[in-house]
């Protein structure tokens, strides 16, 4: 079946709830483990089809936010989502105070149990009216950003359109599209920032009625970062900071010469050659065709994968009025179907989809092999390890994609994953010192995120992009707004992704071996275990990233 082919249909509240409630009532009455392990599946069978249809209406309404069906549908699912949550959290408390847990545990991995504690920390009755708020806030934005047409160049323009402008080898067209991005978000920033200043406070109400001292605490258990907390991303925060900021400043010094300015700012800083970065050869219909021939000479089990999603129509790629902005991969578990969606623009940021967005897709569909749907799906940390080592795995057949620039597009690949990590650790950084000083005024989160900037990322100065100067940047950037806390996430992961092409440079047999046995275990291990039991080194830990930059300069003096 094609993804076009699911049929849509609304799970009402009341439906959910009769089943849950008899979900409940039997898990409770069952007279041992067997019994419970039972209801349990059926439970789990039937969380399978309501988050494939949850899924499903959350593909179509971003494929088109005016879509008036599905933007009525998303609405009845944000206002139901927090009672389902509710039922389930029921259930969930039913599966930790079991009489026989002891017995189910011989089934039933531990690492279930330790996440439905941790959900349970993150959630009760008292926050259903948050929850409601906040998902109907993360909507307003996500719709204010879906609907942004720049004028630029004679057209109305998508954000993720302007994105092919930004990267012109021609530096007054970059700063005219920057500056068009930024009178575009001048435009708007009261009312994103409106959104953001009763996002701050619905989720410090949410963290205080559940005991937390703020939202910062909450999100440790709320982003399910079993094994590891806040001093451990610290401790990765200070070394980003000592051993990857003095490489990355030597990178940019070598491409402000290799662009003939005097230092890179925002409007420079994605373009890291003269003539231009390397653009995808091709039509979309030809690209994928070149993705299929990389993934089947990749492996057979990469091979498998490609022809499932393409054969099955699991992509939407193409950029257009009403679409939501960025990428993501999704599943659908009742079908064994992941789903990527994207925005293509003309860039390198195209073929980053074949490589990136499929490196989840392919932990999700190796994934659905395991018995229990609470492990198919591992850590944010872990699942963004796949996607973005993915990346680092292909650049063996970048030359179908770049021809004859394909070394370029491997350095410049290197180059922004190494520059994103201080990016994407401000990020999180940034929403640090906002959800511990909740009442900060607007005036003052954006002097925040600017002084962030100037310690970690120089090279993203806003070079009087007159809205940008004044610290606006973070506004763009969805997660802060739909996944807090997220971004700390990738920062991690691409550490991980660049210890495996340290290693890939060493043995590649050894690293693709060593990658296909991070996706099996999946969501099976909490990450600082996973990342033990691979045989790899935690970024956690002090030293990780000394070894690393170690190991990339001695790359880079080839």
């Amino acid at each position: 079946m094609k993804l076009s082919e699911i049929p849509y249909k609304r799970i009402t509240l009341n439906e959910i709830r009769e089943k849950m409630e008899k979900y409940i009532a039997d898990f409770k009455n069952a007279k041992d483990a067997e019994e419970q392990l039972n209801v349990y599946k059926s439970y789990s069978d039937y969380g399978e089809e309501i988050s494939t249809m949850f899924s499903l209406l959350n593909i179509r309404y971003t494929l088109n936010t005016a879509d008036e069906f599905y933007s009525k549908e998303k609405d009845y699912l944000n206002e139901i989502m927090p009672e389902v949550q509710q039922l389930s959290q029921r259930f969930n408390d039913c599966l930790l105070e079991s009489e026989f847990k002891d017995e189910l545990k011989k089934t039933l991995p531990e690492l279930i149990f330790t996440k439905l504690e941790y959900a349970k920390k993150c959630f009760n009755d008292e926050i259903l009216d948050e929850l409601r708020e906040e998902s109907k806030l993360e909507t307003e934005y996500s719709q204010i950003t879906a609907c942004a047409l720049i004028d630029f160049d004679g057209q109305k323009l998508t954000l993720s359109q302007l994105g092919k402008y930004k990267q012109s080898p021609d530096r007054e067209v970059r700063r005219a599209a920057y500056n068009a991005q930024g009178k575009w978000l001048e435009s708007v920033s009261d009312k994103i920032e409106g959104i953001y200043d009763r996002m701050v406070k619905v989720r410090t109400a949410m963290a205080k009625k559940l005991g937390f001292k703020n939202y910062h605490e909450m999100s440790v258990y709320r982003m399910g970062r079993i094994g590891y907390g806040i001093d451990d991303i610290r401790t990765f925060r200070e070394q980003v900071k000592n051993d990857l900021v003095p490489i990355i400043n030597k990178l940019k010094k070598e491409q402000a010469k290799e662009l003939g300015i005097d230092k890179v700012t925002i409007i420079d800083d994605p373009v890291v050659f003269k003539e231009g970065n390397p653009a995808p050869i091709g039509t979309p219909e030809e690209i994928f065709a070149n993705g299929r021939k990389m993934y089947h000479e990749m492996s057979k089990e990469t091979g498998e994968f490609i022809d499932f999603m393409l054969e099955h129509e699991l992509f939407d790629v193409l950029s257009r009025k009403g679409k939501a902005n960025g990428g993501y991969c999704t599943n659908l578990p009742k079908y064994k179907m992941p789903f990527i969606f994207a925005n293509f623009n003309g860039t390198s940021g195209d073929i980053d989809v074949l490589t990136h967005e499929a490196g989840h897709a392919f932990a999700a569909y190796k994934a659905f092999d395991l018995p229990w749907e609470d492990i198919q799906t591992p850590g944010m940390e872990t699942a963004e390890i796949h996607s973005m080592s993915m990346e680092f795995f292909a650049e063996k057949w970048m030359d179908l994609f770049f021809g004859n620039r394909a070394e370029d597009y491997k350095y410049m690949h290197l180059s922004s994953s190494l520059s994103f990590i201080p990016y994407g650790t401000i990020v999180d950084y940034f929403q640090e010192l906002v959800y511990e000083n909740p009442d900060m005024t607007p005036a003052e989160r954006n002097e925040t995120f600017k002084k962030l900037v100037e310690e970690f990322c120089p090279n993203l100065n806003a070079d009087e992009i007159e809205h940008y100067c004044k610290g606006t940047r973070w506004q763009f950037q969805l997660h802060i707004f739909e996944y807090p806390f997220y971004y700390i996430d990738y920062c991690l992961a691409q550490t991980m992704s660049l210890e495996f092409y340290v290693m890939m440079n060493e043995n590649r047999e050894k690293a693709w071996e060593t990658y296909l046995k991070l996706v099996s275990y999946a969501g099976t291990l909490p990450f600082p275990e996973l990342v033990e039991k691979c045989g790899m080194k935690s970024p956690l830990k002090q030293g990780t990233l000394k070894e690393i930059a170690l190991g990339l300069e001695k790359i880079l003096s080839k």
